[in-house]
């Protein structure tokens, strides 16, 4: 919706003309689907996750149909979001999802006692509400605020769905390359998708705080730029995204390796959660970890694509990247004995050789689905576009792994130098070791990128 907004910023008419004809029909059909897919449900689970027993597959169909209330919220909210992020309320939409897990929170801690899980699904439920809630009470107030109409604009809500199918089956690949995951988890060992689960949500904090943030503060700002056809304009900002995502990627992935296991045991390390189950999530967040800047590429990438109004490619860069992901891991997983040599070495390098480690091969293909993925989107634009890009951040792809480097061995140095100052038996003590190490590798980065002039930390530090 941010590009076919820009284009009709200078005509509020329209533009309201506009919303409310995607919005009655938006609303239309996520209500048909919503009812779809809980009458699919028992064909769906019942077909996919032949691991489970009947009663398992019974209480997941049950729990799948409630959780049905959190996409129906969620789709209007991510509708109004895109009103929000038009007129520039950056604060005002990233507080939603800090709402959404409110809402889980209230669900487990108040609910779980009575209810068990299905407390933990209604809190999901409260919080995809309290996510709408925000976004709702905003656009109320804003001069689009879009209403259901009858007088629907078809030329324009056809114009939109043939931006938003791209789209649509952009995002569905992601969702059934994780379906397919959790599948595949479910018949190599019990835990695999409690293990794969818990390591995809910890390495999405730094996802989150660098791909999605990034890309979502760009996009308005490129699709402006597009709808101007301001070449200069656009290599600047697609330059400067993707300067920003390597410089803050990989050196944060680097401290992630590094402190993996204190920041599962810190966050996880708890009841029956024990020291086995800790390294074994440690050891797929590494893995996972590791392509965090090229999931953070193909996030900011797509919407670039997008901003440009090309919505074919970031559809294909996603389906392709997915049926890499789904077809290694079925491949590895199908011929465990040709692999197993580079099983064994995984193992040995994360240090989980004594553990059942099936798992990690599925963080594995994951990752290696992303980085095809990113190559696809980053080579799919223009061909000039692609060389002045690139001529901008390849010094940035040098200094960041040179940073990511120093950090790796600040933090292990650090853990070297206080073995022994913290009782790691304790909360207190685990989160202390690994603060202090993390900090002292952070300075240790920050020291190089000041020494050598770096032009991300100068910059940095000139806005801070």
């Amino acid at each position: 919706l941010i590009p076919l907004f820009a284009r009709q910023e200078q005509e509020p008419k329209r533009l309201k003309e506009t919303a409310e004809s995607i919005f009655t029909v938006f609303s239309i059909a996520i209500s048909f689907f919503c009812i779809l897919a809980w009458f699919s449900m028992p064909l769906v689970i019942n077909t996919f996750f032949t691991g489970f027993s009947a009663s398992a597959r019974a209480e997941t169909i049950f729990l799948s149909r409630l959780l049905l209330v959190s996409p129906f919220f969620l789709g209007f909210s991510n509708f109004f979001g895109s009103i929000v992020q038009y007129e520039k309320r950056f604060i005002l939409y990233s507080l939603s999802p800090l709402l959404y897990n409110l809402g889980i929170i209230v669900g487990i801690v108040f609910l779980v006692n009575p209810l068990g899980v299905t407390g933990v699904v209604i809190g999901v439920m409260f919080g995809a509400l309290l996510h709408f809630s925000l976004q709702a009470i905003f656009v109320l107030s804003s001069s689009i605020r879009p209403k259901f109409t009858r007088k629907i604009n078809w030329p324009v809500v056809r114009e939109t769905a043939l931006l938003s199918v791209p789209r649509t089956l952009a995002l569905s690949v992601v969702s059934f390359v994780g379906f397919f995951f959790v599948a595949l988890a479910s018949k190599i060992s019990p835990g695999s998708i409690t293990v794969f689960n818990l390591a995809l949500n910890l390495q999405s904090v730094p996802l989150s705080l660098i791909g999605v943030s990034f890309s979502l503060a760009a996009f308005p700002a490129l699709s402006i730029s597009a709808a101007k056809k301001d070449t200069n304009e656009i290599v600047e900002r697609i330059s400067d995204g993707l300067r920003q995502i390597i410089f803050w990627s990989l050196p944060f992935t680097a401290l992630v390796i590094v402190l993996r296991a204190h920041i599962v045991r810190v966050v996880l390390g708890s009841g029956a959660f024990d020291w086995s189950a800790t390294r074994l999530v440690a050891a797929c967040l590494a893995i996972f970890v590791a392509s965090t800047v090229f999931q953070s590429i193909q996030l900011f990438l797509s919407r670039s694509h997008y901003a440009l109004g090309k919505t074919k490619w970031p559809l294909l860069g996603n389906l392709i990247g997915g049926i890499v992901s789904v077809a290694t891991a079925l491949l590895i997983i199908g011929s465990p004995d040709f692999f197993r040599g580079l099983l064994e070495i995984m193992a040995t390098v994360l240090n989980v050789e004594d553990l059942h480690v099936g798992i990690l091969l599925l963080p594995l293909s994951y990752s290696f689905g992303a980085l095809v993925s990113a190559t696809i989107l980053f080579l799919a634009l223009d061909g000039q576009l692609v060389q002045k890009v690139w001529r901008v951040i390849s010094s940035s792809v040098m200094a960041g792994g040179v940073t990511a480097a120093i950090v790796a061995l600040g933090s292990y140095f650090g853990l070297w130098l206080m073995d022994g100052l913290f009782n790691l038996d304790t909360f207190i003590g685990v989160f202390g070791h690994g603060f202090f190490a993390g900090l002292l590798g952070i300075v240790f980065g920050a020291v190089f990128l000041v020494l050598s002039k770096n032009r991300d930390m100068k910059e940095l530090t000139e806005r801070f």
